[in-house]
């Protein structure tokens, strides 16, 4: 998840300050949105909460039972979507060359992926349920962050989102390489017009390209585009009326084309967005918001086989099911932030500090 990616240092989402290759007329756009994190941070600890408590009890069943449900939680990975689509267009609006684009979104993704799926594997193997481990091959192959298109099954669940995510930006280069992005409107309506036909082609049993759905992301490109869609309206307030008419067909197309919880889910989203764009989320610039937003990647990518097999070992000795799940928490909480201290910050920054030197040499050669 998310994307779509997390920013842990209020929002500088670039390798470097970025020229040229702006879309349209411009008008001033801060470059740091404390907001965004903010929102990251809750939809992770939303996941975090429904894993614990609504996927546990299915997965493996809670001891005694769970008296909370907090099922509404899954679908902050959807926020993640929009909140992708906003930051990916604005960071290929200031970028100068795809190998920017490349670094800047491979330091942010694969060195703490790498890094927690090590550390979720050592104590999956160590100590976790035999349902959670994967034999070598399919472990291997997570290290790609696209295992499920390879046929593999995810060490953590909450993998699946990044493989989306990924091919999310592939898309994005693309546009970018060719020039396109000024025609992003009409490359969102394609991306409209596929999903909804995939959509009735699911509820139909027709068939559809495999393929096509997953390499272009259909039942999740519409959130992506009403990411863009708020960019849009926030950066270029001249073109707001074709910005929320686009708006409504991404609205629709979810409508028509995925089960009915999704557009209420859309349209919550959606409000959100809003309200940033009024800025009505100033009440989001905590300290604790911010640290939660800072480190929202790595809790993501650290709390749920590893939270199971806590709550697991801590029920199995007679701990009731919710401070089982404090516990989990708490010790997710401490992994993020290690793994965003000890990992994700340094190795970001060094690979991109790497690159602009490499940069400054070509350029003085």
């Amino acid at each position: 998840m998310l994307s779509a990616a997390r920013c842990g240092w209020r929002y500088q989402n670039r390798v470097m300050p970025m020229q040229g290759n702006r879309v349209g007329h411009e008008t001033s756009t801060p470059s740091r949105m404390v907001e965004l994190d903010a929102l990251r941070g809750i939809a992770a600890v939303a996941v975090l909460g429904y894993h614990f408590t609504t996927r546990y009890q299915e997965q493996i069943g809670h001891a005694g039972g769970m008296a909370l449900d907090l099922r509404v939680g899954k679908y902050g990975v959807y926020l993640f979507f929009l909140i992708s689509g906003f930051v990916i267009f604005m960071t290929l609006e200031r970028t100068r060359n795809a190998m920017d684009f490349v670094v800047s979104r491979f330091s942010r993704l694969f060195p703490g992926y790498w890094a927690a799926v090590l550390l979720t594997a050592a104590v999956v193997y160590a100590a976790g349920l035999s349902m959670q481990q994967l034999p070598l091959g399919a472990l291997l192959l997570n290290f790609t962050m696209v295992q499920e298109i390879l046929g593999a099954e995810h060490l953590d669940g909450s993998y699946w989102t990044l493989q989306i995510e990924l091919f999310f930006y592939v898309q994005m280069l693309f546009w970018f390489v060719v020039g396109q992005l000024g025609r992003i409107h009409w490359i969102i309506g394609g991306w409209l017009l596929l999903a909804t036909v995939e959509g009735l082609c699911e509820k139909h049993h027709w068939h559809f390209s495999y393929w096509v759905r997953e390499l272009l992301v259909l039942r999740f490109i519409p959130f992506f585009a009403l990411g863009i869609l708020f960019y849009r309206m926030r950066r270029y307030p001249g073109e707001w009326r074709l910005n929320f008419v686009m708006v409504l067909l991404a609205l629709l197309a979810i409508a028509i084309g995925e089960r009915p919880v999704f557009l209420p889910v859309a349209l919550a989203c959606c409000a959100i967005f809003a309200l940033f764009l009024r800025g009505g989320l100033g009440f989001l610039d905590t300290r604790l918001f911010v640290f939660l937003g800072g480190i929202s990647y790595a809790l993501y990518l650290v709390h749920q086989a590893i939270g199971f097999v806590v709550i697991h070992q801590l029920e199995q000795r007679g701990v009731p099911a919710l401070l089982a799940c404090a516990v989990a928490a708490a010790l997710s909480l401490a992994l993020a932030v290690g793994l965003n201290r000890g990992v994700e910050r340094p190795m970001m920054a060094w690979m991109r500090e790497g690159w602009r030197r490499r940069g400054m040499r070509l350029e003085t050669t």
